[in-house]
């Protein structure tokens, strides 16, 4: 309806000389149909809300990893799970050009921002007398990325930023299997004599014939079997005081022995040189020692989590020339 901004719109969908012109305006903003909507009016008059929907694409899925282990996170009167996900929120500001005033704007991320603000009465409640809300989610299950069925080997686990969310709860489903491991040498003690709770037991009162153990001997002696691996984790973030995740917990997965070695970079601590965990694998003598002697000799598994497009490949890389040397 206005003839400007109809020019303009036409030079935006060019393919000659409105290209640059898109990627500045559109992509480098993150402009969305709404905002072009708001910043030229005219076109509100020819359009519907059905046509709009109509011509817009589907919102495609979030995916999240988990962070729980059904072993660990098992709570409840009715014996169902707590699933536990982390994720960051998307939240920018975006480039300030002076010949676009409506640049330098604040942009949040559409999944994230929403999860946040559900979340957000939780976190400025301790009562927890908050109604949750309802979050309709789907299991994308997967083949790979899981933990062996072999505890005895050993891990080497690579999470930068959120991407140390399922390794998580790969440590909570170890520490749950060796509490696991122990209940069964508890019970066996306890079955033998050697540890009697301060009462004496009598074997006629055991009514417990060899039949009756064969099976529970059978378990016991596979599980006795069962050897725990070493676990290296590499965890990298900008701010050791600001997005530390899981902080403590990792720290008493270590304490615990549950982590064999916790190994930290960060990036943006304030007089000192940027630290990537690709950084430690290569740099680092002990973690170089320690990456070959596991992959090589005790033939580790490696999981990797984290930014795909960038980080994955480096680690990737890192690892090649430190098995290389």
């Amino acid at each position: 309806a206005d003839p400007e901004e109809a020019l303009v719109l036409r030079l935006l969908s060019s393919n000659e000389k409105g290209n640059d012109l898109f990627q500045r305006y559109v992509e480098d903003q993150n402009r969305t149909v709404i905002d072009i909507l708001k910043e030229f009016p005219s076109c509100q008059q020819s359009i519907t809300l059905k046509g709009l929907l109509g011509c817009l694409p589907a919102i495609p899925p979030r995916y999240y990893s988990v962070c729980s282990s059904p072993l660990a996170d098992r709570q409840g009167k009715d014996g169902g799970y707590h699933l536990k996900v982390a994720f960051s929120v998307v939240d920018f500001l975006t480039p300030s050009v002076t010949e676009d005033l409506n640049s330098g704007r604040r942009v949040g991320g559409l999944a994230t921002r929403y999860l946040e603000c559900i979340c957000s009465p939780f976190l400025n409640n301790s009562s927890g007398s908050i109604q949750g809300p309802t979050v309709q989610i789907f299991p994308k299950p997967t083949h790979e990325f899981r933990l062996p069925t072999n505890m005895s080997t050993p891990l080497i686990l690579i999470g930068p930023g959120t991407g140390i969310a399922p390794f998580i709860g790969f440590l909570k489903h170890r520490q749950a299997q060796i509490s696991s491991l122990e209940s069964f040498e508890g019970a066996e003690s306890a079955s033998e004599g050697t540890w009697r709770g301060g009462y004496e037991l009598d074997p006629e009162e055991l009514h417990i014939s060899k039949g009756d153990s064969f099976g529970l001997n059978l378990a016991l002696d596979y599980v006795r079997k069962q050897q725990t691996g070493e676990i290296d984790l590499y965890f990298g973030c900008r701010y050791s005081d600001h997005d530390y995740l899981y902080e403590a917990e990792l720290e008493e997965f270590k304490s615990s022995g549950i982590l064999s070695n916790l190994y930290t970079a960060f990036s943006r601590e304030n007089g000192k040189e940027k630290m990537y965990v690709q950084n430690l694998m290569q740099d680092k003598p002990e973690c170089k020692q320690r990456l070959t002697d596991m992959i090589l000799n005790k033939d580790a598994a490696v999981y990797v989590c984290g930014d795909g497009n960038a980080m994955g490949k480096d680690v990737q890389e890192a690892i090649v020339n430190v098995l290389a040397d």
